[in-house]
């Protein structure tokens, strides 16, 4: 990990790091850039507000200058669900964050009075979630997106999800984890979480100014 994304890690902008050096922008931004590194001055305020060791932030300076490889990431990229129960699993384990996911037997009465019929039932759900079933009828499939309030196009194939619905599953993970306080577990670690480049990009835009704006869990409840 480079200085800039130890910083971001430390849910910090520019300005916000600065503050803590007493300094302009300058400094840092000429040190997460490798063109001049920090002054030794520098070194302890930023690693305390960076929450790393002295080492740690030197370390991450010497990657920025190329000095230093970044370590590969280990974790792979998680699969995308594919099936209507992975879907489901997917929407209730990342849409649902701080809040109580509805159950099966929930899922299948909401499904039910939307088709207006009785065509599946709470085991039917659980077969589903399980990949038991693996099959759903259309009035299925347009119920569930209508109970876990997504488009009905993301239930409507099985096959490899598109671009488009990929994106929009990874935003919903990335706002979960929000609400769970793990602000950039999912972004300044590179593309560990999955995340595509281009909302990686824009989530290190805007994260460090997000983190002071979100609301505490206490003040939700």
């Amino acid at each position: 990990m480079d200085l800039q994304l130890l910083r971001c890690d430390a849910g910090l902008s520019v300005a916000q790091a600065s503050e803590v050096i007493n300094a302009s922008r300058v400094p840092l931004s000429n040190a997460e850039s490798g063109r001049r590194r920090l002054q030794d001055a520098y070194v302890g305020p930023l690693s305390r507000a960076y929450g790393v060791t002295t080492e740690e932030l030197l370390a991450a300076q010497d990657v920025s200058f190329g000095l230093r490889r970044v370590r590969p990431l280990r974790e792979a990229r998680p699969s995308a669900p594919r099936t209507v129960g992975e879907k489901i699993n997917y929407l209730l384990e990342h849409g649902y964050a701080g809040r109580t996911s509805p159950s099966n037997e929930q899922i299948a009465q909401a499904v039910n009075e939307h088709s207006g019929t009785t065509d599946i039932t709470a085991d039917g759900i659980a077969a589903l979630r399980s990949g038991a079933r693996t099959t759903a009828s259309d009035a299925v499939r347009a119920g569930l997106a209508h109970v876990l309030k997504v488009d009905i196009a993301l239930f409507q194939d099985d096959a490899e999800l598109s671009p488009a619905a990929g994106e929009f599953l990874e935003a919903i993970r990335f706002l979960g984890s929000i609400r769970q306080g793990q602000i950039l577990g999912l972004a300044a670690r590179g593309n560990q979480a999955g995340l595509s480049a281009g909302m990686m990009a824009k989530i290190n835009e805007v994260v460090g100014e997000l983190k002071n704006k979100l609301p505490s869990e206490q003040s939700e409840q």
